[in-house]
């Protein structure tokens, strides 16, 4: 999964582009920050980039930022919790 912020150059860029992120249907979670003028959305890295690449041909783009998401360190303890009975009760 990759998660990318997207600013906008005006309300109208960033209208648009809440539209097309929230309407599709790979993306897991988007929020939308009207005072920033930002989106950010968490989708399959494929289908991410796809989509950023979309808002930015469209213009109205003026900063990206992206990065994978790692595995969390609470599903990993859980994990570990499952394996061993004893370290869910600390």
């Amino acid at each position: 999964m990759r998660v990318y912020v997207l600013r906008l150059e005006r309300t109208r860029n960033l209208v648009w582009a809440f539209d097309v992120i929230s309407n599709a249907r790979e993306v897991a979670s988007c929020i939308f920050e009207p005072g920033l003028r930002q989106v950010r959305f968490v989708a399959p890295s494929r289908e991410a980039d796809a989509l950023a690449e979309r808002i930015y041909l469209d213009g109205g783009l003026i900063w990206c930022s992206r990065y994978d998401l790692q595995q969390s360190s609470v599903s990993n303890r859980s994990r570990r919790n499952s394996a061993n009975p004893a370290a869910s009760h600390r």
